[in-house]
């Protein structure tokens, strides 16, 4: 049980995002086709078709089971198709020099994870997302069983959290690992998703370095390491939020949706690679945003309007501006959702 389960977070975690990020990092520029990347390109695209699979399975009153069947067989198809039709962009991999710079970055985001893994972490928001991904998985239904009684619910001030489908996807991971949804949260995808956070600030590093400039990458990827792991001032600080509750959505959002943005910005204003697949890119990251938070749907909104406008007045390109705003029409529509469906 214990291989298989091995071979199923390998299958979920690495093989299907690596195999569905290449359908991005195909059109981006070469030196942005990297492993990092890859894998978070992928990881967006699974969440996102998750949270469009978990939507309409709820509302059509379905269970677990017949969502985990759907989603397993749409993601495998997606990644089998995509490592099809991309394999040659395989053989295009950039590597990173490992030099001593990015060594010391390696060991900066070990050292992140340790840390990571010897937190504990048992407040409120924790026992939401922990709760219900163990209630669903041990009675297959979404969101009518109270995380701490195992009584349905009633109360419709629980209905705030209802397009959020992280929890539920720690419940259907769990289900396909065999593993128990705290263990593969607290440890399995904190982990995981502290490497993609990483690899998101490498490649921003990236993309504000180049040419001779290229020997402070490391350093700078370091630096936002450092700052991330002695930024303990407060519980709400970002730090925080990525390095003891990382697994929860809040905390995903900071980690991943937010930095995302910003690599995707900088991208768009240095024109690099083809523009096309980035707006594609901002709508799949819309719809795994809200998986991870609700709070995204005006978070993130406020995040790509004005950062975009900012961009497009740098380069002096408004109809980058005008591009990027129909990417928002999926929160404009969860937006809509949730005021006139479940509230």
């Amino acid at each position: 049980m214990i291989i298989l389960s091995i071979l199923q977070i390998i299958l979920y975690l690495l093989v299907i995002p690596f195999g569905m990020g290449l359908a991005f990092t195909r059109f981006f520029d070469e030196k942005h086709n990297t492993i990092g990347n890859i894998l978070t390109s992928g990881f967006i695209m699974e969440l996102a078709a998750f949270q469009v699979l978990f939507l309409a399975f709820y509302r059509l009153h379905r269970t677990l089971t017949e969502l985990t069947w759907c989603a397993s067989t749409v993601l495998v198809f997606l990644a089998v198709l995509s490592l099809i039709t991309n394999f040659k962009t395989i053989k295009k991999i950039k590597l990173p020099k490992f030099d001593l710079g990015f060594i010391v970055f390696i060991l900066f985001t070990v050292y992140m994870i340790v840390m990571r893994n010897l937190q504990g972490v048992n407040d409120g928001d924790d026992a939401f997302v922990i709760g219900n991904a163990l209630t669903t998985l041990t009675n297959d239904v979404f969101y009518k069983v109270d995380y701490y009684t195992g009584f349905t619910i009633t109360s419709k001030s629980y209905l705030r959290h209802l397009l959020a489908s992280n929890p539920l996807f720690i419940a259907y991971l769990s289900k396909v690992t065999f593993v128990h949804p705290a263990i593969l949260a607290h440890r399995i995808l904190g982990s995981f998703y502290l490497c993609l956070h990483n690899a998101v600030i490498y490649n921003i590093a990236i993309l504000l370095f180049t040419k001779e400039k290229e020997k402070y990458r490391s350093l700078f990827a370091s630096f936002v390491s450092l700052v991330t792991i002695w930024d303990f001032h407060s519980y709400l600080t970002d730090s925080t939020f990525i390095l003891s509750r990382t697994w929860q959505g809040k905390s995903m959002f900071v980690a991943l949706g937010i930095p995302l943005v910003i690599m995707i910005l900088l991208m768009l204003g240095e024109c690099e690679g083809k523009k096309n697949i980035f707006y594609v890119f901002l709508i799949f990251l819309s719809f795994a945003s809200v998986a991870m938070t609700p709070a995204s749907i005006y978070l993130y909104s406020i995040m790509v309007f004005v950062g975009s406008f900012c961009v497009a007045v740098a380069v002096k390109k408004m109809s980058l501006f005008f591009k990027v705003l129909p990417t928002l029409l999926p929160m404009a529509g969860f937006a809509l959702l949730y005021y006139f469906y479940f509230s």
